[in-house]
């Protein structure tokens, strides 16, 4: 086999796209580089090809999807627009969608209810790996059907990204959700009623319904055409981005209640043990939004949250303005966003928290101790 071939291409300032395969420069193989601006493409030779994902559908008779371990509403949504896409379009194909366990309230998609909870070792053509950084982070075992797949494609706008998982790469770190990326490389036209649903509920639940900084201009253009579409949008945001379980509700208030601040009030941060969840009765699954309450404190630029996950502890960090809490989550192995991020750890919560502080420290350059009491408002 011939080394791999790396080839990027500026899109624009902060935007790549790739195309990393093992490749033949002979005269009876193809190189296949997409770019979707059209700006770009004066960048390239006439002789170059670009391709689409309608052109890689076509290609293929059997599709899988893939996601990110304890996938969130991005992932599913995004999961589940590309399944409602192809089976609205390309009839022929019936495409498997491989994602673990997500909540309940997510099951008001279309499609949720055929999911498959871990590759069956099938034969693939085309496998999609979507809103995913690293295999290493690819959730219902889908590592394996992404090295047999004869075409990959990863979609994606995490800037931990290499750009170089798949066949094809589709990466824009500035887009709000991977949801958002997807729709504006599909034919418009083509998306349904059904699919906008789906990649609607993708962009609500990464960008906090509209609330966080990675909300542009272009993410209200495809809400828009959501909208146009028919978009249950009024539904969606209502009962799965601001509906809680009983379950979910209590443990929230629980974790509320025992919050800390830390560097003069600029750090919020929490956590819970494997007892207490036990105590509520819920899963990790139930947990993903608790962070997203605790960076609703007022005064504060960072949340900090870990809950027990697999025998290690899940850290999840959300920002407002200043700090970079990817570079906080890769000091962990792990990755993101410039303003949310998620890591995990083997330490004792205590000392993750106390490595996470000194790292917020040094970026928000501030002579604070971090000596911290139960917060005050409480």
């Amino acid at each position: 086999m011939e080394p791999p071939v790396r080839i990027v291409l500026a899109a624009s300032e902060n935007q790549l796209f790739t195309i990393s395969s093992s490749v033949n420069f002979g005269s009876s193989h193809k190189i296949f580089i997409y770019v979707n601006r059209t700006d770009s493409r004066k960048l390239l030779s006439d002789e170059r090809i670009l391709m689409t994902i309608d052109e890689m559908l076509r290609n293929a008779k059997t599709v899988a999807v893939f996601g990110h371990v304890r996938p969130d509403g991005d992932c599913i949504g995004s999961a589940l627009g590309l399944y409602n896409y192809i089976r609205d379009n390309y009839p022929a194909i019936a495409p498997a969608v491989f994602v673990e366990h997500f909540p309940e309230s997510y099951k008001l998609l279309n499609g949720a209810d055929r999911t498959l909870p871990e590759y069956d070792n099938r034969d693939v053509d085309l496998a999609f790996l979507l809103d995913t950084p690293s295999f290493e982070r690819t959730g219902a075992k889908g590592s394996e059907c992404l090295r047999t797949a004869k075409f990959t494609c990863n979609i994606d706008h995490h800037i931990s990204n290499p750009q170089n998982l798949c066949s094809v790469n589709i990466v824009e770190p500035e887009a709000s959700s991977t949801s958002e990326v997807l729709y504006f490389q599909l034919n418009k036209d083509k998306v349904s009623k059904t699919a906008a649903n789906c990649l609607y509920f993708g962009i609500v639940h990464d960008t906090g319904a509209f609330k966080f900084s990675c909300t542009g201009k272009r993410t209200m253009t495809a809400v828009g055409d959501f909208i146009d579409k028919g978009c249950d949008f009024a539904r969606i945001v209502n009962e799965t981005y601001y509906t809680r379980t009983y379950k979910e509700t209590q443990v929230t208030g629980y974790v509320m209640e025992n919050c800390k601040l830390g560097l003069c009030g600029k750090v919020v941060y929490a956590h819970i043990t494997p007892s207490e969840m036990e105590k509520f009765g819920v899963l990790p699954v139930e947990m993903g939004t608790v962070i997203d309450t605790l960076r609703e404190v007022g005064g504060t630029e960072v949340a900090v949250f870990l809950y027990p996950i697999d025998g290690k502890y899940k850290i999840s960090l959300r920002s407002n303005y200043v700090v970079d809490v990817n570079k906080i989550a890769g000091e962990f192995g792990g990755g993101g966003h410039i303003r949310a991020a998620g890591a995990a750890t083997e330490d004792a919560p205590e000392i993750a928290i106390e490595k996470i502080l000194d790292l917020i420290q040094q970026q928000l350059k501030t002579d604070c101790v971090k000596v911290t009491s139960k917060s005050s408002f409480l």
